[in-house]
């Protein structure tokens, strides 16, 4: 089946497919998802960038507060995605506030997870998908992808969505930026700057974290044995997507790990 159709349900029920060089989606369903959020779950728009407003809801309500440490027990996927949709909602409702406190709950619940198959990932989420109604938002995402050695996604960003990465064999270095300046979505065409935060290693039952405006620019490369990850995202607005970047390989500040970069 297209990626590229009109806005249709899809049910991909092949085992897997490229979705960039060296990189697999593991048995993936995707539902209710229009050609350009697909895109944004894979990071594989290069389109110039838009708008990066997000739309904050005038409500009070925060991510719920994690369950006592005695009722927390282990977790397979699809007790995961019924925990965490709930959160995602009332943090999507909330227009993002708290994010690091959210993110964290998404962390506590993943160190609880069971080690899901790819099978389990897209039946999980197929059945999830079929609960919700028809017309609904698509607040939370689970999917899991196998990079080849060396394998992975350039420089990207993730605009109005956030993520949290499990390590689930092999090793994959993450580096993550910051974009630099005063806007989060500099012009196309133009030269901006972003900095380095983080440079980490993600082995089996580690995580790596990337937010909405905090470390929401990254680039994933699996290591010489390969890499399978388990990636969950939220998504704050319909539409939220992804853009490459080009990066200069040689730092504008080395001491401050600034670079230069232009969208892609």
């Amino acid at each position: 089946m297209s990626w590229f159709g009109s806005d249709e349900v899809l049910v991909d029920e092949r085992p897997r497919e490229a979705v960039a060089d060296g990189v697999m989606l593991e048995r993936r369903s995707l539902l209710r998802l229009s050609a350009a959020t697909v895109a944004a779950g894979l990071a594989a728009s290069c389109a110039a960038p838009a708008s990066r407003r997000v739309e904050t809801a005038e409500i009070d309500a925060l991510p719920t507060p994690l369950p006592p440490a005695e009722a927390n027990g282990s977790l397979d996927i699809a007790e995961f995605i019924a925990e965490m949709h709930p959160r995602a909602q009332r943090f999507v409702a909330s227009g993002g506030e708290r994010e690091e406190a959210y993110l964290m709950a998404v962390g506590e619940l993943m160190t609880r997870l069971e080690t899901p198959t790819p099978e389990q990932v897209r039946s999980s989420m197929t059945a999830f998908a079929e609960q919700q109604p028809a017309d609904s938002a698509r607040e939370i995402w689970v999917v899991m992808f196998r990079l080849e050695p060396g394998k992975g996604f350039s420089h990207h960003d993730h605009r109005d969505y956030n993520g949290m990465i499990l390590g689930v064999e092999g090793s994959a270095h993450v580096t993550n930026y910051d974009i630099l300046g005063p806007s989060l979505v500099p012009p196309p065409g133009e030269t901006f700057q972003i900095r380095q935060t983080r440079d980490d290693i993600i082995l089996p039952g580690r995580f790596s974290s990337l937010g909405t405006t905090l470390e929401n620019v990254h680039e994933l490369t699996a290591g010489p044995e390969g890499a399978v990850v388990l990636d969950v995202f939220t998504y704050l607005k319909p539409g939220a997507r992804s853009y490459f970047l080009t990066v200069d390989s040689t730092p504008r500040d080395e001491a401050q790990r600034i670079y230069d970069a232009t969208w892609a």
